[in-house]
C-alpha cells in the first residue's frame, strides 16, 4: 500500500510539473519597455472613471503600472 501511494503521488507531483523548468521568458516580447513611449489610451479606474494618457500625465510624466489580477 505504502509503495501504492508513493507512485501515485509521484506521479501527481510529475503531472504538475514540479521538478520540470520553465523554458526562458524573453522579456522583450512582453510589451512595452522601459524607455518605449506609450500610445495614447483610455481605460476604467477602480472608480469607474475613464481616464487617458494625458489626464494622468503630470509634470515629471506618469508611471504606469499593471498587474493582472487572480480573478480575471
Amino acid at each position: 500500500m505504502r509503495c501504492f501511494v508513493a507512485v501515485v503521488m509521484l506521479t501527481g507531483l510529475i503531472a504538475l510539473g514540479v521538478g520540470a523548468q520553465a523554458p526562458p521568458v524573453d522579456v522583450e516580447k512582453l510589451g512595452p519597455q522601459v524607455g518605449d513611449v506609450v500610445p495614447d489610451f483610455a481605460a476604467r479606474d477602480q472608480f469607474g472613471r475613464e481616464q487617458t494618457l494625458k489626464s494622468i500625465m503630470g509634470p515629471n510624466g506618469a508611471m504606469l503600472f499593471f498587474n493582472r489580477s487572480a480573478d480575471w
